[in-house]
């Protein structure tokens, strides 16, 4: 008997050292692209973690992922999860200091972020490649001990607060707000997400910080988390780091939200919601209740009926409203996507006409939906998407490491551990009936009809952001209609698209492969640089034309001209553009103030063809009065609606225009005003004279495809009258000595101050030690002005150059401190920078150069970033393509007398653009010196080196 009992405990005790053990899941079904090591496994805390190992990475990045998210805050106090992921930043018992993490992530060349969902919340990083074992201990403390510093409590619910404040007035974050009136009150997803003074306020039985760490114990742990590592260390090592630093993590062996409430309530349905907006806008939104859709991730039934209705080609809902003039976009797709309930979502942007006759437009969507379900399921259209995803994920480039581990954290939470990767591509097969099932429940009685524009009768206003709105019956009469729809005979499915590529092999090279580009064509005004380029392994290539002139940008109405003509453009090439999108061939065509640029991106097979459609459409001269007008109409609204931007944003735009060729949304709708389809004919054909054309291909492309189709735009499009320079954008030198001023009348509850300092050349050293500043004052900043001070929930410093003109910029939105006293801040805060800059020890030095080497340095993760960092050599006319090996060997230069005094020399050349928001009394604000800056632009005193002048 005892030796039976010995023998029993001895396995006991093996059983329970191997239940110890972290478990390991299948490996996860790879492309064939990636040669990137995975692990899959759990600690025995039952924490679900991914290790990925990239040697090459200069790079490592962590994301965890808890379930847990706004859904789980108690009733009164609404924010208080969102509320806990700021406060995990702001000290731990390892590492007190409240700036201790994000100090140690910037002094690494790293970024740091975190998000607030409905149902997660997910906390990430991405710092140097030998930085991320102690980055990963740093990080691993949130979620084991944090300090919750009764000091810290009470001001992060200013920030968070403050980031409430920011956004009231933000359409966006208005509609979304907004949204939620129509749905099931008891459902948590109905409730205010963001948190404020109010609902984090002490209350004489509960004070905040008790409930805070009430929450974090009794909702984190760690069965509910899932954590992602990309390192250059192998899978062994990575997975020791993880084990060492998260199995402290307790598993309090918790349950996710689990809701039984509905979504909204059947009673109610259908349902219509109009709501006013502060912007010019109007938009339309149709909403259906649906089975829950996490269960068929592999079959994606909803993904297939939102491509139908979300298509743009002939036959489309889109198609015939833009033909009536009712509409300028529209979205399909899944909106809510909990475990045991979804919605389908359809947003349309309505013109003024469409606007008028929605309910026309409606009973369309009914009447598309009808003949979808008339037409059949068609598994040749479900096999085409099915093609398409097998390709895209055959030749799966990498993202960035910081982007890839948030999604395969999220990712880990929702999919089998062999489908990780795979899952978003992933047809597993055709199912009609259940592709039919989610059809039929998008019916009127179902519905959720949204409404938004400034013009719309209300009868309620909202508490908390004043929203003017108003929630009812849609009437009987429109109703009736779209339960019996008409037939419409352009209404059907697509069709096979024809820009699907099928030759999907690399080409051929011969010999070794150039490192960078190579000038292999050119003509008087023209010249195209080439690299063949199979190192991703993808049979992808970029063809980036610009063509170059002066005039683009010579006058208000020349601007505006050149913005209506690639909008007309492209809005008559959009069925041809959306058929080449969805086979993974892009094209984008966009205007700037050096003229007119196209970009062609993806499969190469059927690059030639596109480029064909696109040169056909931009010899013809534009036509369309109904497309004009309406075209013409959405450009004003934009327009105005930038007057109506964040203020901080104002502030950056308003900066840019001050101190470059850019012309004021009032120049440009005055200029707009009076145009007509004929004005836009008669300047059509100059828009090709006297212009510069200049290129790169890159990519799965020969030399000779790539000479044939520079030289077809060539011939089509530049109308014999080609220029030989191509200018530069000049920079405004601000006077020495002096703080300029430019104050703006914006209607937002915060004020802005965005204080920007300006080098004084465009040489390298300058830039590099502008840079280096920045390196060294953007954390500190953060921390004083907004941990410390409370300033405000947007706070950043900047590196920004304009045209190589180094700056640096630093930015606050507040609600609580007008500009004069934000800037009495900076100058404080650059004051005590200018001492600590004059004692940095040479060590610390050395870590912030390393830390700035480091952003600079990293490698190219796929073939759009090479083809950008070739773009910006080539628009920087350096065609060595050596900028970053240049700037890293100038950043090493830098000492720390130079520092002081390019700071000393930063400080004597400013420019503060501020707005007081709604305060009446704006006190001793300094005047305002846009004059002065006008007349600075007008005799051309330009920052020596910024711009080479025609």
């Amino acid at each position: 008997m005892q030796s039976l009992n010995s023998t029993l405990i001895r396995f006991t005790l093996l059983l329970l050292v191997v239940l110890a053990l972290p478990v390991r899941a299948a490996l996860p079904i790879q492309s064939p692209n990636d040669s990137r090591q995975y692990e899959v496994f759990s600690l025995s805390n039952r924490m679900q973690v991914v290790v990925v190992s990239d040697p090459d990475s200069d790079k490592g990045a962590a994301s965890l992922s808890v379930q847990v998210g706004s859904g789980d805050d108690p009733k009164g106090r609404e924010g208080l999860s969102h509320f806990l992921e700021h406060m995990l930043f702001l000290g731990t018992e390892k590492y007190p200091e409240a700036d201790a993490y994000q100090q140690f992530i910037s002094a690494n060349g790293g970024s740091h972020n975190a998000y607030t969902a409905f149902d997660h919340t997910n906390y990430f990083f991405d710092v140097k490649a030998d930085a991320l074992p102690a980055a990963l201990d740093r990080f691993s403390q949130f979620f084991i001990a944090p300090l919750f510093t009764p000091e810290y409590v009470d001001r992060e619910r200013h920030a968070v607060h403050s980031e409430f404040k920011a956004r009231i007035r933000d359409d966006g974050r208005r509609l979304y707000v907004a949204g939620k009136l129509a749905l099931n009150p008891d459902h948590p997803y109905s409730q205010f997400a963001v948190g404020s003074l109010d609902t984090l306020a002490d209350r004489p039985d509960s004070p905040v910080r008790e409930d805070l760490i009430k929450f974090y114990n009794s909702h984190y742990s760690a069965n509910l988390m899932t954590l992602a590592v990309v390192g250059r260390q192998s899978t062994a090592e990575l997975r020791r780091l993880v084990e060492e630093r998260f199995s402290a993590v307790a598993d309090r062996n918790l349950k996710a939200l689990n809701i039984d409430a509905s979504l909204y309530k059947a009673d109610q349905l259908p349902i219509q919601l109009d709501v006013v907006t502060l912007m010019q806008t109007r938009l339309l939104e149709l909403s259906f209740p649906i089975a829950p859709i996490r269960e068929h991730w592999d079959k994606k039934p909803v993904r297939y009926i939102a491509s139908l209705i979300g298509y743009e080609g002939e036959g489309s809902l889109l198609s015939l409203l833009k033909q009536k003039g009712w509409a300028q976009a529209l979205g399909a797709s899944a909106g809510i996507d909990l475990d045991n309930q979804a919605s389908f979502d359809v947003s349309i942007e309505l013109t003024e006409a469409g606007l008028e006759h929605y309910t026309e437009v409606v009973a369309l969507f009914f009447s598309y939906v009808d003949a979808l379900k008339d037409a059949g399921v068609r598994q040749d259209l479900y096999e085409e998407e099915a093609l398409l995803a097998a390709a895209e994920f055959r030749f799966r480039e990498p993202r960035e490491p910081i982007h890839e581990v948030t999604n395969l954290s999220r990712s880990l939470a929702r999919y089998p551990s062999i489908h990780l990767l795979d899952a978003p591509y992933r047809f597993s097969g055709f199912d009609p009936a259940l592709i039919g099932s989610y059809l039929d429940q998008l019916t009127p009685d179902r519905l959720v009809l949204l409404r938004a524009a400034q013009d719309l009768q209300t009868d309620r206003r909202t508490p908390r952001y004043e929203i003017d709105y108003r929630l009812g019956k849609p009437e009987d009469q429109a109703l009736a209609r779209w339960q019996a729809p008409k037939a419409v005979a352009q209404l059907h499915a697509r069709g096979q698209n024809p820009f699907v590529a099928h030759d999907l092999e690399l080409l051929a090279t011969n010999g070794d492969p150039d490192p960078q580009p190579q000038r292999i064509w050119h003509s008087e005004g023209g010249e195209l640089w080439f690299l063949q380029d199979a190192s991703f392994g993808v049979p992808r290539a970029n063809l980036y034309l610009a063509l170059l002139t002066g005039s683009a940008n010579a006058s208000p109405r020349s601007a505006v001209l050149n913005e209506l003509y690639t909008r007309m453009l492209k809005d008559r090439l959009n069925e041809v553009l959306y058929d080449a999108s969805l086979a993974g061939l892009s094209a984008d065509i966009y205007n700037h103030a050096r003229g007119i640029s196209l970009r062609l991106s993806g499969y190469n097979e059927r690059m030639p063809l596109l480029l064909d459609a696109i040169l056909d459409a931009a010899k013809q001269s534009p036509s369309s009065e109904s497309r004009f007008a309406r075209i013409k109409q959405a450009l004003s609204e934009e327009l105005d609606n930038a007057r109506k931007e964040k203020p901080y944003t104002q502030t950056f735009s308003t900066l840019y225009r001050s101190l470059m060729p850019q012309w004021t949304e009032e120049e440009q709708l005055k200029a707009l005003a009076p145009l007509t389809l004929a004005d836009l004919q008669g300047y059509w054909p100059s828009l090709f004279n006297d212009v510069h054309m200049r290129g790169l291909a890159h990519g799965n492309l020969s030399e000779a495809s790539a000479r044939h189709m520079a030289q077809q735009v060539y011939d089509n499009l530049l109308n014999g009258r080609a220029a030989a320079a191509t200018p530069r954008l000049p920079v405004v030198q601000l006077p020495e000595g002096r703080t300029l001023h430019t104050t703006l009348p914006i209607d937002h509850n915060d004020s802005a101050l965005t204080l920007y300092m300006q080098g004084e050349n465009t040489e390298l050293g300058t830039r590099a030690e502008v840079a280096l500043l920045n390196e060294i004052l953007a954390t500190p900043f953060y921390n004083q002005l907004r941990t410390e001070q409370q300033l405000g929930y947007i706070v950043f410093a900047n590196f920004l150059p304009l045209s190589e003109v180094p700056g640096l910029a630093l930015v606050v939105q507040s609600p609580v401190a007008d500009p004069v006293r934000l800037e009495q801040a900076y100058n404080l805060f650059l004051d005590q920078m200018q001492t600590a800059l004059a004692e940095l020890p040479e060590q610390t030095l050395e870590g912030f150069r390393r830390s700035l080497i480091s952003r600079i340095d990293q490698r190219d993760n796929s073939l759009k970033e090479r083809s950008s960092r070739f773009w910006r050599e080539l628009d920087r006319e350096n065609t060595e393509f050596d900028t970053p090996e240049k700037m890293i060997a100038a950043v090493q230069q830098v000492t720390r007398v130079q520092l002081g005094e390019r700071l000393k020399q930063l400080r004597s050349r400013q420019l503060a653009v501020r707005s007081f928001g709604n305060q009446s009394n704006q006190g001793n604000s300094g005047g305002d010196d846009r004059e002065l800056l006008d007349a600075l632009k007008a005799e051309q005193r330009y920052v020596p080196g910024s711009a080479t002048l025609p």
